[in-house]
């Protein structure tokens, strides 16, 4: 686990370095998420750092001991920005994680083990302001099971059209400089 936190430090760090304008593309979000085939909830985490069109999304989330499966997920998506509706975003996503299958050892499939990688392919759907919610549906090929996510995100730094800044007043025409 040490290893894949290192691993996602170095990639983060090397996109940040690489990006002048970092400063101004940073967005901080919470979601809630339910696992269609365990019937469990979770929160979650995540941090976006958007690069024109491409976002690279470290996240957390963690399903409580009330569920079925009680486990925890460290990971890494790539959203891919695929086309724009008005202010609205559809994008598809690429994710990898680590999974800490906590209650691991009350299972009765052979191949349930406390330490696991997933991968995950999905779609998504949020907006282009500032405060952005969000809604995703993706598919886990380890498990074999979907999940939906809602939540929000909240990017700094946004200005309204004219670069004049946030001000006393705020517009409706805000956007973020991530996709101007």
């Amino acid at each position: 686990m040490k290893m894949f936190f290192k691993f996602t430090l170095i990639i983060v760090f090397t996109f940040l370095y690489n990006t002048n304008s970092f400063s101004q593309k940073l967005g901080v979000g919470v979601s809630a998420i339910y696992n269609f085939q365990t019937e469990s909830f979770a929160p979650g985490l995540r941090v976006e750092i958007p690069y024109k069109r491409l976002s690279i999304v470290p996240q957390v989330a963690y399903y409580p001991s009330f569920n079925k499966i009680t486990e925890y997920y460290a990971g890494l998506s790539l959203h891919l920005n695929l086309f724009y509706v008005k202010s609205w975003a559809f994008y598809c996503l690429a994710h990898g994680s680590y999974n800490a299958w906590l209650n691991h050892s009350s299972s009765t499939m052979d191949d349930a083990q406390q330490s696991n990688w997933d991968g995950e392919v999905g779609v998504g759907l949020t907006t282009r302001k500032c405060f952005r919610p969000f809604i995703e549906y993706r598919y886990n090929f380890k498990w074999k099971e979907t999940n939906l996510r809602i939540g929000v995100m909240y990017f700094f730094w946004c200005n309204n059209k004219n670069n004049k800044g946030g001000g006393k007043r705020m517009r409706k025409t805000m956007t973020c400089p991530a996709y101007d």
